[in-house]
């Protein structure tokens, strides 16, 4: 998650430019603090996103949401063009160069509202679609859908995976293998308090964290999945502290994009799209169609 430059107005985020790490004004997330290593089998939807020049060192996370097309956070790619960017699935420890595999973007899309920079920042809108130039041939996770407000519920659990920071220090350049923690639903409020209603707002966002803080999604962790009931229920984006209580983490609502977000999966138009919403039930978290 951010760091805690954001209770002092200055959103800090890390998105991926060039061939390189800049600094950049973003609500930006980490990776998983306080989680357990995750088997990449389990979840093989969970994908990396890496620079073209260091494919074993992660900038973001992403969901495979079809065999071509991967769902991240937008301040992961703001300053990206498809030559810098590589995604990486299949591979749970990055730096296994042998397993797994790596595949170049075709097209980039970013939500035309994403606002992630300045005075004006909002973790709402903060979505990209990765268009891939060739299949994987792992399993894909469905989205959320609005008729499945259920799985937005407070209190309920929320699985987040991701290869950031373990340690909670933005600093931590070590790679973890895939890390994976189950979150709460923390409910709006805690998130209005800290956040405000400009940058969480609750028609997009979602707010995840304990009571007592402590384990949470970190810096590095940004794009990945958020999952509940093996539906993509959120994309990490943002939030003030990896472990802080008062500052949950932040992530976005795949099901209050579900037409628009459907029509860059599929490339049909939303209306035709409906046929997509078959998915796993209930407890067969982890799994996909």
């Amino acid at each position: 998650m951010n760091s805690a430059g954001i209770r002092q107005g200055a959103l800090i985020g890390a998105v991926l430019t060039g061939a390189a790490l800049v600094v950049s004004t973003a609500p930006s997330a980490a990776a998983v603090v306080g989680g357990d290593r995750a088997d990449i089998t389990r979840y093989p939807w969970t994908v990396a996103l890496t620079s073209a020049d260091d494919v074993q060192t992660p900038e973001c996370a992403g969901t495979l949401v079809a065999p071509d097309k991967v769902l991240t956070a937008s301040h992961c790619v703001k300053q990206a063009t498809i030559d810098t960017v590589r995604v990486v699935g299949g591979r749970e420890d990055l730096r296994q160069t042998g397993r797994g595999t790596v595949r170049k973007v075709a097209k980039l899309w970013i939500h035309p509202k994403a606002d992630t920079e300045g005075s004006g920042a909002t973790y709402a809108h903060d979505l990209a679609v990765l268009t891939l130039n060739a299949p994987m041939k792992y399993r894909v996770l469905p989205l959320a859908t609005p008729a499945q407000q259920k799985l937005y519920e407070e209190g309920a659990p929320n699985r987040v995976l991701g290869w950031g920071s373990t340690t909670g220090r933005a600093d931590d350049d070590r790679v973890p293998p895939l890390q994976t923690a189950l979150i709460p639903n923390r409910g709006d409020e805690q998130c209005v308090t800290a956040y405000g209603s400009r940058r969480y707002q609750k028609r997009y966002t979602m707010c995840l964290g304990y009571p007592a803080g402590g384990v949470n999604a970190c810096y590095g962790d940004s794009g990945g999945p958020v999952v509940v009931d093996g539906r993509l229920v959120g994309v990490i984006s943002g939030g003030g502290s990896c472990t802080d209580r008062l500052y949950p983490g932040v992530a976005v609502k795949t099901a209050s994009y579900y037409a628009l977000l459907e029509s860059r999966i599929t490339g049909q138009p939303a209306t035709q799209t409906a046929g997509r919403t078959a998915g796993p039930t209930a407890g067969q978290e982890g799994q996909s169609r």
